[in-house]
């Protein structure tokens, strides 16, 4: 499976911000477990999960210090790419 990632690097935390459907994130069970499955495909490091509502703006989930870095940063200038996993 591919999905779209950014792997950042805020505050001196390296984390992974992956893209993920509205529905993911308004689900803490299902985006808890998402997490727990994909932060091994990434090298045990932290994952946040990012849906986007209509107007573009992101909708963060996951450690809330990473999810308070990323407030700031704009989405299109963060590092995406396709990573299989």
């Amino acid at each position: 499976m591919d999905v779209q990632a950014a792997a950042i690097s805020l505050q001196n935390n390296n984390f992974v911000v992956v893209l993920v459907n509205m529905d993911m994130v308004t689900n803490s069970g299902e985006a808890d477990m998402a997490i727990d499955a994909l932060e091994p495909k990434f090298g045990q490091v932290p994952v946040v999960l990012m849906a986007q509502r209509e107007d573009t703006s992101p909708v963060y989930y996951g450690n809330q210090d990473l999810v308070e870095a990323l407030r700031d940063v704009p989405i299109d200038e963060m590092p995406w790419k396709s990573y299989s996993v």
